[in-house]
C-alpha cells in the first residue's frame, strides 16, 4: 500500500518520500504534465487533453498532503490532485521494472510439467482459464489447449480468444498437409531443425498456434520445442564472443516465391535497450545469401551460428511430444523454437498466427503485465 510520509517543495520539483523509505523527486512540468483532472485528462479514454506545446509555464505555489494524496496549487491557480499509489507507481525504479517480461528459463522435457494444460471450455468461458493461458505463454513461451474438436472451426475460436488471427501470405487460418501449397518445407514430410518463423517479415509473429487434425496410416511427425532464450544464455556464458556477434550483426532472411519476395536483416539475439533478450530470429532454412566485409567476419558468421545450433539440436534442450487431435499448441515465436520429426502417412494441420501487439493486448487486460 503506498502512503506518502514527507513532501519538500524545491524551486522547481517536490520530493516524495514514502513510509516505506522509498524517495523520489518529481519535476515540476512532469506533475503539471500527468495532472488528472478533467480539463488535463480525459478518464473515459486514458488520453490527456492538451498537446505538450500548452503545457504552461508555470511554478509550485502551495501544497498540501495527507498520506494518500498530493495537492498542488499553481501560479496560474490550477489544482492538481495525485493519488499515493500512482505517484509511486511511476518512479523510475518501479516503472522500469514493470515494463519488463519475465520470462522462466527452461530445458528439456522439465518444461512439460510446468506448462498450462487447460481445457478449451475453461479458456474460452472463464478468466481463470484464459489467466491460466497467459500465464504460461508469458512465463515459459509455450501453453497447451486441450479437448478442442478436430477442426478448422474449433481451431479459430482458440485463436481468436488468444489475440486475433494475423493474416500473411500463407492466410489467416491455415490447413496443410504434404502438399507444396507454398515455397516452404514445412509443406513436406521432412524432418525440420528448430526454428523460429518469419524471420523475414519486419515483424514476426507473436504466437504461432497449432493442431494436429489427423495423422492415419503413418507415424512420426513427434514435435520438437527449445527455449530459444535458455540457448542464447548459454551462448553468452560458453562463448561470449559468439554471443557479442549474434547480437550485433544483421542477419538477412528472405522468403521467395513466383508472388512474394519478403526480407528483412537483424540480429538473431535480439536486445531491448536493458540488453535483456527480447527476441530470437534464428532459421537456418531462410538465410539469404549474404556477402561479408572480411573474412573474419565471416568466420564469425559461420563459428557463432554453429555454436548456438548445437544448443538448439541437443535432444538434452528440446522437449518431444506428439500432437494429437484435440489438443492445439500455442508458442511465443519470439522465443520458443519448434521443430518436427519426419513422418509417413497422411498428416494434416491448422493453425494461424497471433501478432505479438495482439495477444500481450490480451495479457495486459488480464493484468498479467503493464
Amino acid at each position: 500500500m503506498s502512503v506518502l510520509d514527507s513532501v519538500t517543495v524545491l524551486e522547481k520539483s517536490i520530493t516524495i518520500k514514502f513510509e516505506n523509505g522509498t524517495s523520489v523527486t518529481y519535476e515540476d512540468i512532469w506533475l503539471r504534465d500527468h495532472c488528472r483532472c478533467s480539463s488535463c485528462y480525459h478518464a473515459d479514454t486514458f488520453q490527456r487533453a492538451h498537446h505538450l506545446l500548452d503545457i504552461p509555464e508555470v511554478s509550485i505555489s502551495s501544497v498540501l498532503y495527507d498520506k494518500k494524496t498530493l495537492q498542488i496549487i499553481w501560479s496560474d491557480n490550477h489544482e492538481s490532485n495525485y493519488t499515493a499509489e500512482f505517484l509511486e507507481e511511476v518512479y523510475f525504479g518501479k516503472w522500469n521494472d514493470s515494463q519488463r517480461l519475465k520470462p522462466i528459463m527452461w530445458r528439456g522435457e522439465e518444461v512439460a510439467y510446468r506448462v498450462a494444460k487447460i481445457h478449451v471450455d475453461k479458456f474460452l468461458n472463464t478468466v481463470e482459464g484464459s489467466k491460466s493461458v497467459f500465464k504460461s505463454l508469458l512465463e515459459y513461451g509455450v501453453a497447451l489447449i486441450e479437448n478442442v474438436d478436430a477442426s478448422v472451426e474449433a481451431t479459430e475460436q482458440v485463436c481468436k480468444a488468444l489475440g486475433g488471427i494475423q493474416s500473411t501470405l500463407f492466410g489467416g487460418m491455415w490447413e496443410f498437409t504434404t502438399v507444396q501449397d507454398h515455397a516452404d518445407t514445412a509443406y513436406t514430410n521432412l524432418p525440420l531443425a528448430v526454428h523460429n518463423d518469419n524471420t523475414y517479415f519486419t515483424e514476426a509473429a507473436g504466437l504461432q498456434i497449432l493442431h494436429c487434425l489427423e495423422h492415419s496410416n503413418g507415424s512420426g511427425g513427434e514435435t520438437l520445442l527449445v527455449d530459444g532464450f535458455y540457448g542464447a544464455t548459454v551462448l553468452r556464458e560458453q562463448y561470449p564472443d559468439d554471443y557479442e556477434f549474434l547480437t550485433n550483426f544483421d542477419i538477412e532472411a528472405e522468403y521467395l516465391d513466383g508472388s512474394n519476395h519478403y526480407k528483412f536483416s537483424a540480429p538473431v539475439i535480439r536486445l531491448d535497450k536493458k540488453n535483456n533478450i527480447h527476441q530470437i530470429r534464428f532459421n537456418v532454412y531462410d538465410r539469404s545469401a549474404m556477402a561479408f566485409s572480411s573474412r573474419e567476419e565471416c568466420k564469425a558468421y559461420y563459428r557463432s551460428l554453429r555454436n548456438l545450433s548445437r544448443y538448439y539440436e541437443n535432444p538434452e534442450f528440446q522437449w518431444k511430444f506428439k500432437l494429437k487431435p484435440g489438443l492445439v499448441m500455442v508458442m511465443d515465436n519470439f522465443r520458443v523454437l519448434h521443430g518436427r520429426k519426419g513422418f509417413n502417412g497422411k498428416r494434416v494441420l491448422c493453425g494461424s498466427y497471433v501478432s505479438r501487439s495482439d495477444w500481450l493486448n490480451k495479457a495486459r487486460v488480464l493484468r498479467l503485465i503493464k
